[in-house]
């Protein structure tokens, strides 16, 4: 399990900048770089579409013990500013980016407008399993974030997430 993670304060600042924009919404971006052992060293910042809309089916329709989904058929109260959802068409470029370039594809960044930088509920129910999760809470599109502004987490085989180290380095 990764217990630290590297970042460039370039990065850093590309990454707050592209979730800051989609503010009073949830903005979100993959995450590509590499593993040394307990090491993840980010590289790269994919910024994405945030493309969730109401009533989205992966949402709402748990399977049953039988595979099959269930119509849940709720109104749905949420929208873009507490949800997200990568677009589909940029993870697979990513995925092809990084089959190309050598790289991997280590997890997924969103912000928490108006929120704490704490995966939710959901985070834990969607989050990747070996992957890392990054939120930045964002308070508007010009906020200056700060240490506790931001959080990483692994996600586990499991599913449990475990806290993540971010170290952010000077160069690049």
């Amino acid at each position: 399990m990764p217990v630290v993670l590297w970042i460039s304060r370039q990065s850093l600042a590309v990454l707050e900048r592209s979730l800051a924009v989609a503010w009073p919404e949830e903005g979100c971006a993959l995450l590509l770089g590499g593993r040394q052992g307990r090491i993840l060293h980010l590289q790269r910042i994919w910024p994405c579409r945030n493309v969730w809309r109401p009533n989205w089916p992966e949402m709402h329709q748990p399977r049953n013990p039988q595979g099959e989904t269930e119509d849940l058929n709720l109104d749905d109260p949420h929208s873009r500013s507490d949800r997200f959802v990568v677009d589909p068409l940029e993870l697979i470029a990513a995925q092809k980016y990084c089959r190309n370039q050598g790289t991997l594809l280590l997890g997924v960044a969103h912000s928490h407008p108006r929120g704490a930088p704490q995966p939710s509920a959901m985070d834990q129910r969607h989050a990747w399993p070996e992957s890392l999760v990054w939120i930045s809470a964002i308070a508007g599109p010009r906020s200056q974030l700060t240490e506790r502004d931001r959080g990483a987490w692994w996600v586990g085989g499991s599913g449990r997430l475990q806290p993540v180290g971010i170290d952010i380095l000077q160069t690049v």
